[in-house]
């Protein structure tokens, strides 16, 4: 007797019913309900924070979403979740409140740092390069929406390279994507199936659905190298110029490479172009802020080691750190900055401009 198409449908729905209900019965789950993205929101989970911003003006709280970058107490977040605040309530995940402050806010980029002081030991997360992101990649993010603490939001990348002007400034190289972003996400961060940084929550568009945007971590790299560097740190040179490698989906894909070298080196090793470094001063390092941060508590004439790869074979090399010729990028006291005043907190009233919305 042949079975139409419908009856097996019925059929096969029976028999998988069945065996589930055996499984069930025995205490023997058929399937396994850890997947990537349990694993990913649990790994990732210890190194986001909630950002609450008081209002000067009486008003209710901007509240937002930050991750932490440096074990040392430093965490990025968006400018416009700070932007009316110097002294924000950093919540961990564990629930511990903290004061923090802004160490700088650059509405240029929709940026900006806050440093906190804790004992509790923090989790940092780093920041990978997105030469290589793909249209379609399963991609998650952990925030505050509405003040739901610690939710995660899954989607896909829908599109690469957009610009947008959330505020008064134009965004560029910006990921977007299709998972359920709401205010309170703002400054949350975006987590590829890896588990990877790979941007930072900014926007999405006002009356549609599934359309959100991050600002891509190669951008965070460049501002963060920058104005936190070693130089603005400790008024330490390197003379270490880097480019950053990529190199396969899985294992140590990403490398700093030595493309340029102007300082001292101390003993008969000494950099080339070309090297790969694996670790300064005991730090392991994937990208040009891993560098910068890994010198911030030495100063001039100190020696650090160097750990490099050069066609194949590992050597350790002796960089004597020199004196900064310059002013350096120090960070600001405070985010009085950049013009924090000229619009109203997006996180909370929603401001808009071209159709786009800071959640």
């Amino acid at each position: 007797m042949r079975l139409s198409p419908a009856r097996l449908t019925l059929l096969g729905g029976a028999i998988l019913s069945l065996l589930v209900g055996i499984g069930g019965a025995n205490g023997v789950n058929p399937f396994a309900r850890r997947n990537p993205i349990t694993e990913l929101y649990h790994k990732n989970l210890p190194s986001v924070v909630k950002i609450t911003a008081p209002d000067r003006r009486g008003g209710e709280p901007n509240i937002g979403t930050g991750v932490i970058v440096d074990e040392r107490g430093w965490i990025i977040t968006n400018w416009h979740v700070v932007q009316d605040c110097d002294t924000p309530c950093v919540t961990l995940h564990d629930g511990t409140q903290v004061t923090g402050k802004v160490k700088f806010a650059r509405r240029q980029w929709d940026l900006a740092a806050v440093e906190i002081k804790t004992s509790k030991k923090l989790r940092a997360q780093r920041l990978v390069r997105t030469d290589d992101l793909m249209v379609g990649e399963l991609v998650a993010a952990i925030g505050h929406p509405y003040g739901y603490d610690n939710s995660l939001a899954t989607g896909y990348i829908s599109g690469l390279k957009r610009q947008i002007r959330p505020a008064k400034d134009e965004l560029r190289d910006i990921i977007q994507i299709t998972a359920s972003i709401n205010p309170g996400n703002s400054g949350g961060p975006l987590f590829n199936i890896n588990g990877e940084l790979i941007g930072i929550i900014v926007a999405i568009r006002n009356e549609a659905q599934g359309i959100a945007f991050a600002i891509n971590a190669n951008t965070i790299k460049e501002v963060l190298s920058r104005l936190l560097s070693a130089e603005a740190f400790a008024q330490v040179n390197h003379g270490l110029v880097f480019d950053e490698k990529l190199a396969g989906e899985t294992g140590e894909r990403q490398s700093v490479v030595v493309k340029a070298f102007q300082g001292i080196c101390e003993g008969e090793a000494v950099l080339q172009p070309g090297d790969h470094v694996r670790t300064v001063a005991g730090q392991a390092v994937i990208n040009r802020f891993d560098v910068e941060r890994a010198l911030w508590d030495h100063k001039p004439g100190d020696t650090v080691e160097l750990r490099v790869e050069r066609e194949g074979k590992s050597l350790v090399i002796a960089l004597r750190l020199g004196t900064s010729t310059g002013a350096g990028s120090a960070v600001s006291a405070s985010p009085a900055d950049a013009p924090r005043s000229a619009t109203a907190p997006m996180a909370k009233v929603l401001g808009v401009s071209h159709g786009m919305t800071s959640p």
